[in-house]
């Protein structure tokens, strides 16, 4: 009983690990995404500007090596019936939002609208 315990103890800590590992993940893109932007926008020394070619070289990097690494996983999708199933249901639940969100709106007039936009000039 105590092993079960102990393995689920384990088992637990290591997924608070993944998870934080991929907060942290997060965090620096957010705050990477920041810089490049404040260097494209206020930069004005061309090493600052360079500093933004080099963000963009290793963000390549770093991406190229997610996707081999990291790509094959998505398979779970295809291979886990739990996977499957909450993949099946994720597709149904985005045609039915899309379906909603695509329905036409009888109260639209564009003559009205083309003329609301005119007495505005």
């Amino acid at each position: 009983m105590s092993s079960d315990s102990s393995d689920n103890t384990a088992n637990n800590t290591r997924d608070i690990s993944v998870l934080q590992l991929l907060t942290k993940l997060v965090k620096e893109t957010d705050r990477l995404v920041r810089l490049a932007d404040d260097i494209d926008t206020h930069a004005s020394t061309p090493q600052a500007k360079a500093a933004f070619n080099l963000i963009g070289g290793e963000v390549s990097n770093i991406l190229s090596i997610m996707k081999s690494s990291l790509d094959p996983l998505y398979r779970l999708y295809d291979l886990d019936p739990g996977m499957k199933n909450l993949d099946r249901n994720r597709r149904n639940s985005t045609i039915k939002e899309f379906t909603i969100a695509t329905d036409p709106d009888d109260s639209y007039d564009e003559q009205t609208l083309w003329n609301d936009i005119k007495a505005k000039d």
